[in-house]
């Protein structure tokens, strides 16, 4: 007997232990497919820009973790500006229902509506959430979405809106637009679903509209959605940027050991270090002057290491002179291209015979040099003979 007892024991024990496991097996969590962009933060911004708010993050293979934090409405500067009474959520004063229910009208809500993702700082793209296919979610189009709402107090709200919708003789019909909504103190999940759409035609013209949509609060997230990454920033520049922030610029005794006299039979008749500039704030730079004759040079050198608005102006450089490309000016034209091994912008004045050749060099100088008499070719065979490399000895 009692061995039986034992053996009903351990089945009742192996029964939970396997029903806790399928149970943690089934817990859904969000992955981005054939992710390759690292770990990043994820972030969104109800209260502008400015001031995001970190959620959770995104790992290496692509799992999404949310950590949404607790808030304090009143304890966020300007946070009126960003918040939206219930009642406005509801449809506001366009909607009609009669039996339209809001326990507290008047609560406060922020939306998010986006999920950012951050790298450096900086925002690099974003998560879409959607029961759709493709990569950006369209609202005109069946299928669901999701968005966090955040409020201070637990409010519960309910309607059915209905306006109507037409446009000359192409369509007219009601848009229905149901909400149902428990919210709690804290962040809440939204869902947006169209369920029906209003075709059209107009001759060889054909769309749609949406026709029926319930948004309603959801315990938790919809493992139906596919996770869509939309990416836009220049990974290699956002590394650049990043090694840039942590050198240190070249000081002024350097630049004065470097001074070269000469550049061709050109001879140096000015030079100022520290010079202020007017679009890049770096006191970091030093600024020449080489004549000969009718011929002149006009050549500023730019450290941008650790000043990161003189690193954005390096990197945008970078970025312009990346690929080849050329246009016609009214009095010449403007260009990227590669000269020997170096990637430059050029700005040719063919009437006056004036060259501006911009690039970047050494991994931290932005060069930009002003010939005077000068034809682009016959401008950068003097410059590439400039030894930048004993400035960093």
């Amino acid at each position: 007997m009692m061995k039986t007892r034992t053996y009903v024991f351990f089945l009742i024990l192996f029964s939970i232990f396997q029903s806790c496991k399928a149970q943690h097996l089934e817990t859904y969590q969000p992955k981005i497919e054939g992710y390759t962009k690292g770990e990043l933060e994820i972030k969104v911004v109800p209260f502008g820009l400015e001031n995001p708010i970190t959620v959770g993050n995104i790992t290496t293979d692509g799992v999404i973790y949310f950590n949404w934090p607790e808030l304090d409405l009143n304890k966020i500067d300007n946070s009126d500006l960003f918040a939206t009474p219930v009642k406005q959520l509801i449809g506001g004063s366009f909607c009609k229902d009669p039996d339209k229910t809001i326990s507290d009208p008047d609560a406060k809500v922020v939306q998010a509506k986006n999920l950012f993702l951050y790298k450096y700082g900086k925002q690099v793209g974003s998560i879409i959430p959607s029961t759709q296919k493709g990569q950006e979610h369209n609202k005109e189009q069946i299928g669901s979405t999701i968005h966090w709402v955040y409020n201070n107090t637990q409010v519960n709200a309910s309607a059915n809106c209905t306006k109507k919708i037409a446009w000359e003789d192409m369509y007219s019909f009601n848009e229905t637009t149901t909400y149902d909504f428990e919210f709690k103190k804290g962040w809440n999940i939204v869902s947006y679903n169209l369920t029906e759409i209003e075709a059209w035609q107009n001759g060889t013209e054909k769309g749609s509209l949406p026709k029926t949509i319930v948004l309603q609060s959801l315990d938790k997230i919809p493992s139906q959605l596919n996770w869509h990454l939309k990416y836009w920033a220049n990974d290699e520049l956002l590394e650049i940027e990043q090694a840039l922030l942590t050198k240190t610029p070249i000081t002024k005794q350097q630049y004065e050991n470097w001074l070269p006299k000469t550049i061709g039979d050109l001879k140096r008749t000015g030079s100022e270090i520290g010079e202020k500039l007017e679009r890049i704030p770096s006191e970091s730079n030093i600024n020449l002057i080489f004549e000969k004759e009718s011929q002149k040079i006009n050549l500023t050198l730019v450290d941008c290491a650790g000043n990161e608005q003189a690193i954005n102006i390096y990197t945008l450089t970078v970025d312009m002179a990346s690929r080849d490309w050329k246009d016609k000016t009214d009095t010449g034209y403007k260009s990227a291209s590669k000269l020997d091994e170096t990637r430059v912008l050029t700005d040719f004045n063919e009437k006056a015979v004036k060259t501006i050749l911009s690039y970047t060099t050494n991994g931290r100088f932005l060069v930009k040099a002003e010939g005077v008499n000068f034809r682009p070719e016959d401008l950068w065979q003097l410059l590439k003979s400039l030894n930048y490399e004993t400035l960093i000895q």
